[in-house]
């Protein structure tokens, strides 16, 4: 019953998100298990995170999360550097609570990062929506800040913070007593999650669950626990869910007890939810991000059946390799285009890219491309508009008055912008493969067409968005 309720309502993806986030970690194996699914999340905006010190200094964090959202390709999110403070660890803690030997990725474009308090203060100043803080450490980036722009409280929800409820005795509080004491008198709202020691393992079960949804985040998630630190802990029985928890209470609150004291609401699981249920629940979470926006199907089709025999054979194997939502905007693309074209193809593949780099949704990003208003090249637009739903219509979209011979537009995403274009030799090979088509079979013709349809097949199955673009910051 639970599953049911959950996965039509929790986890359905839309373009305008139920959550504002901004995530602060120190780092832990766990944070980047929750950032995993604050990340994959479809109803969940993460506006920007900021790397505190825990157990590791806030330059090693920032390498983590950078690297992390690299291999996601969402460098479009900013990140932050917190200050260092002095502060000595809490007795008895070993600084193995973060994470060893599995930052395998190498972060590049590392986009609009630098301190912790400009970063937020940028991202924040005019954002329409409440935000939700959510502290995966202790309190004092945000403490921090708000000292510095007192007058952000008013665009706060509230605090959502990992610790015990035995407040004094956690590990986060101790890292920095005085901030959580500041935030108290702050007015904002401080939700106070704690797990349970020993109740919901990370083990094989778990490690199963996430593996079956066969997406990126799952990739992640299962690399971060292949280092040998980490594989000793989860074999010896180590390993437990901790910051995990944030994710699954923000987008599924039922599964929790909570009870007002003081004014602080305290969270915490209830303790009759079956460990497997909650391996499912987050799988359900993860796998979130690999479903289409869909407003007319329940579901978008992938039965080869339904598909002319030309596409059926490529269905599988590109949704494999590129994921359902970017199929399903080249097929409507093509639909919409009237027929299988090479400049809106890859202008469906760029406006994908473009949502993963800044991890959002339709209807999200302003656009301004330089493919100008003439065939071939500007079919591009087309495939930006129905990839982003940046539409004329909707007003998200201007056709520049330069012209670009590389087919490139410009993306922009709360005042972050960002200039993507084809990487040269792809744009050469597209025009020299045009070339031939008029020049053997003339312009326009009934085998031109056949010739160009069977091009734009090729490059559908072949061009890879993560590797056929260049990004450069603006």
């Amino acid at each position: 019953m639970l599953t049911a309720m959950f996965c039509g309502t929790v986890f359905a993806h839309s373009g305008k998100p139920k959550y504002h986030v901004v995530i602060d970690t120190d780092g832990a194996i766990d944070d980047m298990r929750s950032l995993a699914m604050f990340l994959s999340g479809n109803d969940i905006r993460v506006l920007a995170i900021t790397c505190s010190q825990g157990t590791l200094l806030p330059d090693s964090v920032f390498q983590k999360v950078t690297s992390l959202l690299s291999a996601f390709h969402h460098q479009g999110i900013p990140v932050g550097i917190s200050q260092v403070h002095d502060t000595e660890l809490p007795a008895g803690v070993s600084p193995d609570r973060g994470i060893h030997g599995e930052n395998t990725i190498n972060p590049y474009g590392l986009f609009f990062t630098g301190e912790s308090t400009r970063i937020l203060d940028h991202t924040t100043w005019d954002y329409q929506d409440k935000i939700t803080l959510i502290a995966l450490g202790s309190l004092k980036t945000y403490s921090d800040w708000l000292k510095n722009n007192p007058g952000i409280v008013e665009k706060i929800d509230r605090i959502i913070w990992h610790n015990g409820h035995n407040i004094t005795a956690g590990f986060n509080y101790q890292l920095s007593p005085e901030s959580y004491e500041h935030i108290r008198q702050s007015g904002i709202m401080l939700e106070v999650v704690a797990g349970h020691e020993g109740a919901f393992p990370v083990d094989q079960d778990y490690l199963n669950v996430i593996r079956n949804t066969g997406s990126v985040y799952a990739d992640q998630i299962e690399a971060l626990h292949s280092s040998n630190p980490v594989t000793d802990k989860l074999n010896e029985g180590y390993q437990y869910l901790g910051d995990d928890m944030i994710p699954l209470y923000l987008t599924v609150p039922i599964l929790f007890d909570n009870e007002m004291n003081d004014g602080i609401k305290y969270v915490s699981i209830n303790r009759l939810v079956p460990a497997g249920y909650i391996n499912e629940i987050i799988g359900k979470l993860i796998i979130s991000a690999t479903r289409t926006n869909n407003r007319v199907f329940d579901s978008f089709p992938v039965d080869t059946t339904l598909y002319k025999p030309e596409y059926a054979e490529m269905v599988n194997e590109t949704i494999e390799k590129f994921g359902l939502i970017e199929w399903k905007a080249v097929c409507l693309t093509n639909e919409i285009h009237g027929h299988t074209g090479i400049y809106s193809i890859v202008g469906a593949k760029m406006g994908i890219r473009a949502m993963d780099f800044f991890n959002v949704g339709i209807n999200n990003l302003e656009v301004t491309t330089f493919a100008g208003n003439d065939p071939p090249v500007s079919c591009f637009n087309d495939g930006i508009q129905i990839s982003t739903g940046a539409t004329i219509g909707q007003g998200l979209i201007t056709i520049s008055d330069s012209i670009s011979k590389i087919p490139s537009a410009i993306f922009e995403f709360n005042h972050r912008k960002v200039h993507i274009s084809v990487i040269p030799e792809i744009a050469e090979q597209m025009q020299k493969d045009i070339k031939y088509g008029v020049a053997t079979y003339g312009a326009l013709t009934d085998p031109y067409w056949l010739y160009i349809e069977d091009l734009a097949i090729k490059y559908w199955a072949e061009f890879d968005r993560r590797e056929i673009f260049t990004i450069e910051k603006i």
